[in-house]
């Protein structure tokens, strides 16, 4: 409950307040809004361009599979055969992608790049947090349901950044227009889901932070939910993620926050809009 005083004074001091559901579905936001016409108008003029977008896919998609491998390297405690078999095949999909000619093409490498991921994820947890697939509404097992959470906070954290910096979160690069979607918010996103979220799930789940007994399933939808005491735990930890300081922008002058360096990762872009070259556009890169 927020009184019309609080929300008003959040406004004026630019603190964004945002509604989610226990499922991680993002209802609304309260947001001082910025339109720059001129960033937006670069970037429309970016939207038609075919080889901007090529380019841009490229750049993402790129950095989105070797942070997975990074991931999958960092939690291979035992060094499974299975995974180091994960990580060549998905050594080979960037190769692919370098060369593919559509964006089609690299969303279809993407997308069995994702599945070939997520199985090797479920390898590297204990039986309890096992899962066969990518499920999302609902999320049909516990570790699903921190994904779905997971990444929802994440969206609207990209989705407000978008929104400050002036720029139109709806026209994507990559994913396509579809009413009430943040394509822009969802191409950028692609980069920081294993950095950020499918890292701190591993950190909660192998540190024993949260455990199968913090999940209810809902026998109406068959969905997983998480308890309202894990749901502050998980929000806890996310806010610790964000605002833990990392060197992986090189063109930084010095070490930036998670939350800092998407801010900094969009203000990249807003450059790049302006020229219609990429070149310079640094992604985030696990190392």
């Amino acid at each position: 409950m927020i009184s019309s005083k609080t929300i008003s004074q959040l406004l004026k001091r630019n603190i964004p307040i945002t509604y989610i559901n226990n499922s991680g579905k993002y209802l609304g936001s309260f947001i001082n809004n910025k339109v720059d016409i001129d960033k937006q108008v670069n970037q429309f003029k970016c939207k038609e361009n075919s080889l901007f977008c090529l380019e841009f896919a490229k750049k993402i998609i790129t950095s989105k599979i070797k942070n997975e491998i990074v991931i999958l390297r960092r939690y291979d405690k035992f060094k499974q055969d299975k995974i180091k078999d994960i990580i060549s095949s998905l050594n080979k999909y960037i190769s692919e992608i370098q060369n593919a000619s559509t964006i089609n093409e690299i969303l279809g490498f993407e997308g069995t790049s994702a599945k070939l991921y997520f199985s090797g994820l479920s390898n590297l947890v204990s039986d309890d947090f096992k899962f066969d697939k990518r499920s999302k509404r609902p999320p049909k097992d516990p570790f699903n349901a921190l994904m779905s959470y997971g990444y929802s906070l994440l969206y609207n954290e990209i989705v407000i950044s978008l929104t400050q910096v002036g720029l139109n979160t709806h026209a994507g690069f990559i994913h396509q227009n579809k009413q009430g979607h943040a394509a822009l918010a969802s191409d950028l996103m692609e980069q920081w889901r294993s950095p950020i979220i499918d890292s701190l799930i591993m950190k909660l789940i192998n540190n024993n932070l949260i455990s199968i007994s913090d999940f209810t399933l809902n026998e109406d939808t068959g969905g997983y939910y998480l308890s309202r005491k894990a749901n502050n735990y998980f929000i806890k930890y996310y806010e610790e993620k964000l605002r833990s300081k990392n060197n992986y922008f090189k063109h930084a002058k010095h070490p930036l926050t998670f939350r800092q360096s998407i801010f900094f990762n969009i203000y990249e872009l807003v450059k790049c809009l302006e020229s219609e070259n990429l070149d310079s556009f640094e992604t985030l890169t696990l190392r």
